[in-house]
């Protein structure tokens, strides 16, 4: 399984965790800045983008979010909607308190908070295992509200022991205990800190994964699972190709006919051209080489109606256009079989060449004596 650790360290440091373990001394002084709000709707769900500020050791630091107004003691969107009036409120977390004073009008705020860790928290953690967090962890512990109900919960269905990012993680990306249990249920095996972070990330749902096994009657890896979701490998698209392809596709055979575009239209255009269903394989090499139904429907007028997958992809890899047919047949050769349209433009016989022929006094040379030509240059005109 691919480890995602390198999406993980960049989803926590776009949020501005840190994740040192170093002690802050007295002499540090308080976890503070600045904040700005926004009201972005209004009544009973009223809610409000907010951004913290910080720059410490250095480094400017930045986190937002969108929050119910609710979950601020001392605030509702009477207030944030006023007119420029001095203000305080609290965000309560199970890790500690933030405050904020400043001002808000019509609806935008700003001003100076501070957090202030909770002695209790810690000294929970510790019993859970967590030992010496730093202000600063404890203080993403608050913006994340990664509580201690949260810890116990995950110990309990089988994630003891996770690190300080895992834990950022999961409340980042919204790996609850109901999910972990969820999808453990539903996978072939338990699911790694990593692999919940990454089914979350891409959106690997419990219901989607519940459908798709019912759908295709097997249980699914996380990574099969998460390449269907970047592919799009949706229920809809597994039953469409089920009904025009095969009810034993593989889960290789959906990613690959949704990489390279084998959509069902595609398959039903196609399918309806060659008049049979088509196998995965000949759909992907339509798609891979620009088979398309147009290209096909002209190929069937011009040469054959039974053309073959393989000539249809020959044809475009070696540059048999319509056009090419039809210059061809404006020039005295309105019957040319597949392989010989092929050999044609593999060794550059072309409606000039048959003109340059012509010109040196060969009245009716067949497409063999064309390519013979062409391979071994022209001749007299006896030799033929």
């Amino acid at each position: 399984m691919r480890k995602f650790t390198m999406w993980l360290a960049a989803a926590i440091l776009m949020t501005g965790i840190l994740t040192t373990r170093v002690s802050r001394s007295a002499a540090d002084g308080p976890i503070q800045g600045d904040w700005s709000a926004k009201v972005l709707s209004r009544g009973e769900t009223a809610c409000m983008d907010l951004e913290l500020e910080r720059s410490t050791w250095g480094h400017h630091q930045t986190w937002g979010n969108t929050h119910k107004i609710s979950d601020f003691y001392g605030l509702d969107a009477s207030l944030a909607l006023g007119k420029d009036a001095p203000i305080h409120f609290e965000l309560r977390r199970d890790a500690g308190t933030m405050n904020f004073d400043g001002r808000f009008h019509d609806g935008e705020g700003r001003g100076k908070f501070s957090f202030t860790a909770s002695s209790d928290y810690v000294q929970g953690m510790k019993s859970l295992g967590y030992s010496d967090l730093s202000e600063e962890q404890l203080f993403a512990f608050a913006i994340h509200d990664v509580s201690r109900q949260f810890v116990r919960d995950m110990n309990d269905i089988g994630y003891p022991n996770l690190s300080t990012d895992e834990l950022m993680a999961f409340r980042i990306h919204g790996v609850s205990p109901e999910f972990a249990r969820a999808m453990i249920e539903l996978l072939p095996e338990k699911p790694s800190p990593d692999n919940l972070v990454a089914m979350r990330i891409h959106g690997v749902s419990p219901e989607f994964t519940k459908e798709i096994n019912a759908l295709l009657g097997k249980r699914f890896s996380v990574d099969e699972l998460v390449a269907f979701r970047i592919h799009g490998v949706s229920p809809d698209f597994v039953r469409e190709v089920r009904e025009a392809v095969s009810k034993d596709v593989t889960a290789d055979d959906l990613v690959a006919m949704r990489i390279h575009g084998a959509s069902p239209e595609f398959i039903k255009s196609m399918s309806s051209l060659m008049g049979r269903k088509l196998p995965v394989e000949q759909l992907v090499a339509f798609r891979i080489h620009g088979v398309s139904p147009e290209f096909t429907e002209k190929i069937q007028q011009l040469v054959a109606k039974d053309v073959s997958s393989d000539e249809l992809v020959a044809f475009r890899i070696h540059g048999v256009s319509p056009e090419f047919v039809e210059s061809m047949k404006d020039v005295g050769y309105p019957k040319i079989s597949p392989d010989q349209l092929v050999a044609m433009r593999i060794h550059g016989v072309d409606a000039s060449f048959v003109k340059e022929v012509r010109e040196h006094g060969y009245k009716d040379p067949t497409i063999d004596n064309l390519i013979e030509l062409r391979i071994h240059g022209l001749r007299t005109r006896e030799s033929l």
